[in-house]
């Protein structure tokens, strides 16, 4: 996926979360569908209500879940989870591709890495 200004993909307007606009519920499971890459699916994890350590233990959990190269969505409304998150995702070798707080709630845009996470 090539994003240049945070709001194309392929030379159209991204649905993305991360780029501002809705993006569409993948009825078959707990990811997102960009409306402009069908193939791009971002795995959900709901943390909010959640404090530390718990985001963060249920990021790995999520992530060991994913293939590597797939995306998660993580959001967390612990005030912690702000440097925590960060944090943990570059210690386990995965890249933290976008974060952003609405309102209450921090979504971290995480990537799985294609090497080996630990």
């Amino acid at each position: 996926m090539s994003k240049t200004d945070g709001s194309i993909v392929n030379n159209k307007s991204c649905s993305c979360q991360f780029c501002d606009e809705p993006i569409c519920p993948d009825p078959t499971d707990e990811r997102y569908i960009c409306k402009c890459d069908k193939n791009l699916k971002i795995h959900l994890v709901d943390c909010v209500g959640l404090y530390c350590p718990v985001p963060v233990m249920t990021a790995k959990e999520e992530i060991d879940r994913l293939e590597k190269g797939n995306m998660m969505e993580l959001i967390a409304d612990d005030p912690a989870s702000a440097e925590d998150i960060p944090r943990w995702a570059k210690r386990a070798g995965h890249k933290l591709l976008a974060t952003r707080k609405l309102e209450n709630d921090y979504h971290f845009l995480i990537q799985k890495d294609t090497e080996e996470a630990s």
